[in-house]
């Protein structure tokens, strides 16, 4: 679970960074946010595929490492 509150921490930090750089040259807020959505918006369907499976990547550790963890035997 540490690992995906990291992830998340990590994810938002970036993605705020991102957008205090366009906001301290000159780019609105609402724009900045714009931008950052129209990535998504012109991807194609493989892309966006890869895309979301390395952002589920940490999550789908995260179980993995849960279920093995439930599935070893007690001593």
């Amino acid at each position: 679970m540490k690992m995906t509150g990291i992830y998340v921490i990590l994810a938002c930090l970036t993605l705020g960074m991102i957008v205090t750089v366009d906001v301290l040259s000159g780019t609105s807020l609402a724009s900045s946010l714009h931008s950052l959505r129209v990535v998504f918006d012109t991807t194609t369907f493989q892309e966006s595929c890869i895309m979301i499976l390395f952002a589920a990547l940490p999550i789908i550790f995260t179980v993995a490492d849960k279920f093995k963890q439930s599935k070893s035997p007690r001593k």
